[in-house]
C-alpha cells in the first residue's frame, strides 16, 4: 500500500534554535509555522526542484516579502521546514524498563512523523540533493539525534553488543520501506523488526518440501 504522506496536519513550530533570524519588525509565530507547513506540503505534492517561493506564498496565504524577511532563499527555508518536521514528533525519554518497548515508542514516533505528515514525501524529494550543504546539515543532525536516542536505549543492556549494527537494521527498515519503496509501515512491522534485531524471536526452520514416497 503506497505511503500517503500528504496529510494537512500541521507540524509544531520549530524550537528556538530552528527559528529564522529576525529581520525588521517582530514576526508572527503562527505565520512562520504556516509557512513551514506549506513548504513541506509543496515539496511533497510537487518536488524540491519545482517548489518555488511564489508557490509557497500562495499555499501559506502570505506574501513573498513575508517569507524573505525570514529566510534569504529557498534552500534555507526548506532546511528549516525539514527541521520543524523532524522535530515535530520527538521520541519519549527511555523508561529503561523494557528495551523492546522503548525502541517501539522511538520508532513509532519516527514512522508517524514520516507517514502522517508531508515529511516523508518531502524527504524522498530532497535526499538525492543531500550534497547541498544546508540540506546535508539538517539530515545529518536529525540522524545523529535519532541514533543518540537509540544508543541511550541500548547501552548498559544485554543488547549493547553490536549496537550500531542493530540501530542500522532498525532505521534501515524504515528508511528503505518509506523513502525507497514507498511502502507503508504498520505497528506489526515495527514489532517484528525489534524482535528479530534483539534476537527475541528464534529463527524458524524453512518449510520442508514433501518428498513422495517411493
Amino acid at each position: 500500500m503506497p505511503v500517503s504522506p500528504r496529510s494537512t496536519r500541521q507540524v509544531d513550530a520549530p524550537s528556538k534554535s530552528y527559528e529564522p533570524q529576525e529581520r525588521g519588525r517582530p514576526q508572527d509565530p503562527d505565520l512562520t509555522r504556516r509557512i513551514l507547513d506549506s513548504t513541506l506540503q509543496e515539496i511533497a505534492s510537487t518536488s524540491y526542484e519545482k517548489t518555488t517561493i511564489s508557490n509557497i506564498s500562495r499555499r501559506s496565504q502570505t506574501s513573498k516579502q513575508a517569507i524573505y524577511r525570514r529566510w534569504k532563499d529557498k534552500a534555507h527555508l526548506v532546511a528549516d521546514a525539514l527541521k520543524a518536521g523532524l522535530a515535530a514528533s520527538p521520541p519519549a525519554p527511555p523508561q529503561r524498563g523494557s528495551v523492546a518497548q522503548d525502541l517501539k515508542v522511538c520508532l513509532t514516533h519516527l514512522v508517524e512523523a514520516m507517514q502522517e505528515t508531508p515529511l516523508g514525501e518531502a524527504l524522498r524529494s530532497v535526499i538525492p540533493l543531500r550534497d547541498d550543504a544546508h540540506l546535508r546539515a539538517v539530515l545529518a543532525e536529525a540522524e545523529d539525534e535519532r541514533r543518540l536516542h537509540m544508543r541511550q536505549i541500548l547501552i548498559a543492556t544485554p543488547f549493547e553488543t553490536d549496537m550500531e549494527t542493530r540501530i542500522d537494521l532498525l532505521l534501515g527498515l524504515i528508511y528503505f520501506r518509506l523513502l525507497t519503496r514507498g511502502i507503508r509501515i504498520e505497528a506489526r512491522d515495527i514489532d517484528a523488526a525489534i524482535q528479530l534485531v534483539l534476537g527475541l524471536t528464534p529463527p524458524k526452520d524453512p518449510p520442508r518440501a514433501s518428498v513422495p514416497e517411493p
